[in-house]
């Protein structure tokens, strides 16, 4: 689930992927060394008391033989970080338990698959799109971690006969020359490859507000040609992206000084003319006035949607590293951007978790560090680093210039008898610390509803990961917390969340495949400023004749979306369609008005707690972000989530936040062993106990 599609002119996004290191887990350890005394010394005290350690020996050890009912930690919510909560405990022999209110596994990971899908119908087999989450970088460096779970799941599922269940992935087709833009009642669409010097009808003689320097085209000697307000935001992040790439330390220090700012109160009050240097022209104004309002308008619509730019300055800055896509780290003068999605729907791979939590054995250690090398996560038998992991469908497979891997041969494992860790439909309404638990150590008792029926639950740990919206439980006279500490209970409530729309349209024909001359080779994303801003091309069906648009909006412009009925949404979808292509009879193409069969609309989502993924606002970074990450309750109460990670709006933040919280678990308990352990099967994946 990320958010920025289109950056014109911005070089700086395109430069940030040769970075040699990974940004944001330097990011996260710098916060936390910065601004991190009140965690680290929570950390401390929780760990010190005389009763931390106490559980230690009962950490592996089965409810049968501690003589109590519950096993060692319950997790609540069965979203990505639930589950890698889950499947790194069941790889360490520690058990645990996961209750998830819903009838399916994944959270904000949801394919929505037509009443008429049929995978072995090659013309029903496209009739499915991402209602959350659609795409992981290939090559970054932070993002393998998603990559080498896919494989340590499909180890498992192999030699348990359950191969038809792996996670594989294909192409997920980013962008391409020939996607579509019309903005400002253009006589017509335009495609990418001539947009970045087209004035889009933003200039005062087009109907637009923009004085015509910023629209006209620049033509200097030995220089190629521009649009002035395309090279903007260039000069705005690279001060910040060249520091960092020089010092780490300095650079967070320079960047962290306008984290009280968002992107535009950053670009209003802060940038100045005068720091665009050689693409200053005195007709702008004089080099001392800031931006003036239609060009920040200009940049937030076309690269991120309506009401974006109130979001952090720093989470803007840092999306240009991982945003611009996964660049070949193997060929630095390789220009692509390489993307995955699951093949068949992402909601493939969260079931993949589920399966195998609910197997007695999980994730060996020899299944997740073949996994590492596979990917380029660790080194392999011949000391190099290469890529090239087994579940690639063909289209997927990476460039000539990407080296092999040389994993380890697989070592052989028993297949696994069944347990359920896994419980569907079970909704946690109540989370409360009590100290008398576990002699003296303390624990949670858990407030489970399943069908009608309510039941307590105790355990020594837990782990909630669900949206921090969600924890508005509903309940009559009971809260689902009670007596957080105040830092935390701010953080959950303040924490900033940005809405997102997406609504799947079925069409009798791929007109877009056929006009847009890329069969099988993915056309990318569409845009505009209608209100449903974005169309996304699906990245397979190619060999199908119906097919599925995809639209997807975010902040204000999904809100006003989302405020209206479901059909009413489709229309609105449609006329944003029909404005992209307004040679088509879009209202034809359309199939016709039927919910879950042709059409699908989603904003929010109630499980989601009101908002599809995190994004700070000014400020939150530094004062939220190590409180989130606190344990809660003498260490017995962990929150996780994508919200508390750095990687905000994508797997991987789950999946970090997951490894965190079991990580605060055993360091608490003094279980050095299962930390090496994780450590070799998972990786060191994050890094939030920096000068603990």
């Amino acid at each position: 689930m990320s958010y920025l599609s289109f950056n014109p002119g911005n070089k700086a996004s395109e430069d940030a992927n040769n970075n040699k290191g990974s940004v944001r887990r330097a990011f996260s350890k710098w916060l936390i060394d910065k601004y991190g005394g009140n965690y680290q010394s929570a950390l401390k005290t929780q760990r010190s008391r005389k009763e931390a350690s106490s559980l230690r020996a009962s950490l592996s050890a089965s409810p049968e033989d501690r003589g109590v009912k519950e096993p060692m930690v319950g997790i609540v919510g069965g979203g990505f970080a639930g589950l890698f909560s889950g499947l790194i405990l069941q790889s360490l022999g520690i058990e645990c338990e996961i209750f998830e209110s819903t009838d399916r596994v994944g959270g904000r990971i949801d394919t929505w698959y037509s009443t008429e899908y049929n995978p072995k119908d090659k013309n029903n087999s496209a009739l499915y799109g991402e209602v959350g989450g659609m795409r992981v970088p290939q090559f970054a460096p932070d993002m393998l971690p998603v990559q080498q779970l896919a494989l340590s799941l499909n180890a498992v599922l192999k030699r348990n006969g359950l191969a038809e269940k792996a996670v594989k992935w294909r192409k997920f087709y980013y962008n391409s020359e020939v996607q579509r833009l019309r903005y400002n009642n253009m006589k017509e669409p335009i495609i990418a490859k001539y947009a970045s010097l087209n004035s889009l009808n933003f200039g005062v003689k087009e109907g637009g507000d923009l004085p015509m320097v910023w629209v006209t085209e620049v033509n200097n000697k030995g220089q190629a040609p521009y649009l002035p307000i395309n090279m903007i935001l260039d000069k705005v992040n690279t001060p910040f992206i060249d520091a960092i790439n020089k010092d780490f330390d300095e650079g967070f220090e320079l960047l962290m000084k306008y984290d009280h700012y968002s992107m535009w109160g950053y670009l209003a009050n802060e940038f100045t003319l005068g720091q665009l240097d050689e693409y200053y022209n005195p007709e702008m104004g004089a080099k001392s006035d800031n931006l003036p309002y239609g060009v920040i308008s200009y940049l937030e619509t076309l690269n991120v949607g309506t009401g974006m730019y109130s979001v952090s300055f720093v989470e803007m800055v840092l999306a240009t590293y991982d945003w611009s896509g996964s660049k070949n780290p193997y060929d630095k003068s390789d220009p692509n951007v390489y993307m995955v999605t699951v093949d068949n729907g992402m909601q493939h791979f969260p079931d993949a978790c589920r399966t195998v939590l609910d197997l007695e054995l999980g994730v060996q250690p020899n299944d997740g560090i073949r996994a590492q090398v596979e990917i380029g996560m660790a080194k392999g038998v011949d000391g190099s680093q290469g890529y090239s992991p087994s579940n690639l469908t063909e289209d997927a497979q990476p460039p000539a210039s990407v080296p092999p891997a040389d994993p380890p041969k697989p070592e052989p494992a028993p297949p696994s008898g069944k347990k359920q860790r896994v419980f569907m439909n079970h909704k946690v309404v109540q989370v409360d610390h009590d100290t008398s638990l576990y002699n003296g150590h303390g624990g949670m008792k858990v407030t489970v509803e399943n069908n009608g029926q309510t039941k307590e639950k105790q355990y020594p740990y837990v782990i909630s990961t669900l949206p921090n919206g969600a924890y508005l439980s509903g309940q009559l006279k009971t809260n689902f917390f009670d007596k957080l500490s105040f830092s935390k209970a701010r953080a959950i409530r303040e924490c900033n969340y940005m809405p997102s729309f997406k609504a799947f349209i079925t069409f009798k024909s791929q007109f877009w495949a056929k006009l847009g001359k890329r069969q099988g080779k993915g056309l990318g994303v569409a845009a505009s400023d209608r209100p449903n801003r974005q169309i996304v091309y699906p990245s397979y069906g190619y060999d199908s004749e119906v097919g599925v648009l995809q639209i997807y909006c975010w902040a204000q412009d999904a809100e006003r979306m989302g405020a209206l009925s479901d059909e009413e949404r489709v229309n609105e979808c449609l006329k944003g369609i029909a404005y992209i292509y307004p040679e088509v009879d879009v209202y034809s193409e359309f199939v016709g008005y039927k919910p879950e069969v042709t059409t699908k609309t989603w904003f929010w989502d109630n499980h989601a707690g009101g908002g599809a993924f995190a994004l700070f606002a000014p400020g939150q970074f530094k004062n939220l972000y190590p409180t989130l990450l606190t344990p809660e309750f003498d260490g017995c109460l962990n929150i996780a989530g994508e919200c508390c990670s750095v990687h905000h709006g994508w797997i991987v933040g789950a999946l970090d936040s997951a490894y965190n919280a079991v990580n605060n678990i055993l360091k608490q308990a003094g279980a050095t062993d299962k930390i090496k352990l994780m450590e070799e099967i998972w990786g060191k994946q994050s890094e939030p106990d920096a000068g603990v």
